[in-house]
């Protein structure tokens, strides 16, 4: 996964479909899906996947709303689609949300 700041956020998501995933090292939920993400993103080679440093994008964090992390926030050419997946706990919750973002 592709690490995102907030100098290259906008840029990063405009084109195809993107997830953007929201957390930080200290936080168990995130290391729980880490490799869950791992799997996922050789399954949707179609797909960008990102994630974004809740404590080094602190700003941009803010910016988007994220309140809880894990978050997952789908985009489809630069706006943001399905729902946002909170503190997800399996593989299937997160790939109905991809699934969605592709239908969008």
């Amino acid at each position: 996964m592709e690490k995102l700041t907030k100098e290259i956020y906008e840029d990063s998501i405009k084109e195809g479909v993107c997830l953007v995933a929201v957390g930080a090292p200290w936080c168990p939920d995130c290391r729980k899906i880490e490799p869950i993400m791992k799997i996922l993103a050789s399954e949707y080679s179609n797909i960008s996947f990102f994630h974004l440093g809740a404590d080094e994008e602190e700003e941009l964090k803010d910016k988007l709303g994220v309140r809880r992390i894990p978050t997952l926030i789908f985009y489809k050419n630069g706006v943001e689609v399905g729902e946002r997946v909170v503190e997800p706990d399996s593989k299937d919750k997160i790939e109905n949300a991809i699934k969605v973002a592709l239908e969008a």
